[in-house]
Formats: structure tokens, sequence, C-alpha cells
């Protein structure tokens, strides 16, 4: 496996960054920004980036995106992801704003979206529209015209393979979203959801506070000390 790389101070003349080895060639666009320790496999995952804010995507310290983890975006779509994220062939489509935090883990073909068609899309008509726009540019970006809404993704949350997340959605910190499972509202703290509809089977204990943190350290820390 390629080592982690540094992106810091690596990007070339052009103002993109381009991963050594990689066999898509556009590299990284240039309003992303990448924390150091950050593994990408390839920039392919970012050729339908779209976005023309300049300050447009951050990638968090540690995170790695694995097995073409791919970021879809529209003009004005902002994402920020934190420290020590797996994103393992998962999709974002953002056209407003996702965040997700830190240590939360992506399983393959899990799909994040703040965006959503609006009913009158499914319109013949309307959709030979789009479709033919959409032929005419260089970029082959679909026109967008629906209902935006934010979503966040707190830390140490779990999403399993194939799962969705839909727009306008809150997932509390530390909870697993199941395999397939379609989250269309808000998921609490520690909780396990799964299916479609999406129901909660049972609660985790919340180890992972800073008070059951501090508590693991010291019953690490006193077997060594005595």
């Amino acid at each position: 496996m390629r080592k982690n790389i540094v992106h810091s101070g690596k990007k070339s003349a052009d103002g993109r960054t381009y991963i050594d080895y990689d066999w898509f060639k556009e590299g990284i666009p240039t309003n992303i920004n990448l924390a150091e320790h950050v593994y990408i496999d390839t920039s392919y995952g970012f050729s339908a980036f779209h976005s023309q804010k300049p300050e447009a995507m951050t990638l968090g310290k540690g995170s790695g995106c694995y097995d073409r983890a791919s970021f879809i975006t529209g003009v004005n779509g902002s994402l920020s992801i934190g420290e020590f994220n797996i994103l393992n062939g998962t999709t974002f489509i953002c056209n407003k704003n996702i965040t997700v935090g830190s240590h939360c883990m992506f399983a393959w073909g899990s799909v994040v979206t703040d965006s959503w068609i609006e009913p009158g899309v499914s319109l013949i008509p309307l959709r030979r529209k789009i479709l033919e726009k959409t032929s005419t540019d260089i970029h082959r970006m679909i026109p967008y015209s629906g209902e935006l809404d934010p979503v966040i993704i707190e830390d140490n949350v779990w999403i399993g393979f194939d799962a969705v997340v839909l727009p306008g959605v809150r997932l509390g910190r530390g909870c697993v979203v199941g395999s397939k499972t379609v989250i269309t509202r808000d998921v609490p703290p520690y909780a396990i959801i799964v299916g479609n509809p999406a129901r909660i089977i049972r609660y985790l204990e919340a180890d992972d506070t800073d008070e059951a943190k501090s508590m693991a350290m010291q019953n690490f820390l006193i077997p060594i000390i005595e």
C-alpha cells in the first residue's frame, strides 16, 4: 500500500495538488485544503468537484480517502471533514454544506447528500430539458433545482455500506447507521439505527466522552505505575 503522503507544500505551479503514481492526472482542485498526513488513493474522486468557493473543502489531519471516495459538488458546495476519518468508497453530494466531525467511518457504497430533487422534476418534459442542457455542458454538470439542506455528522459515527443519509439530517455523536439504511431524520447520540424506514434498535454506552477517556487512561496507567 502506498505510504501516507503529506500534502503541505506539495502543490504544483498551477495550484493543484498531484499525487505520486496517480493514474488520474487532473490533480486535486486548488480550493481544497488538505491537512498533514491525509491519504488519498486517487484524485479521480475530485473529478466532479465543481465548487467555486475559495475554500470549498477541508480534509482534516490523518483522514483517508480509499477506494475512489468521491466528492460531487455544485458551484456553491462546501464540505468540512474533520480529523482521522475513514472514507472508504463513499460518495458525498454537496450543493450547500456537509460537515463531518472526527473519528468517523464510512463504508463502501454509502452516500451522504445535502440535495434532493423536487417531485416536479420527475416529469418527463422537464427531465428531457435537463438532460439536453447537460449534454452541452463541457463538464456535464446536471443543472440542479431542488431542496438544499445541510447535513451534520458528529464525532465517532459509523455509517454502514450502501447506507444513504439524506438532506437536513444530523447524526449524533457515536451513533451507528446499519447497512443499506436510509436516514431521513436526525439520529440521537449513541443510537444504532437500521432499515428503511429506519428505526432505532438500541443505544450504546457513551464510552467516548472526555470523562470516560480520562478514566480509561487512569485504569491503564495504574497497573504500569504499580
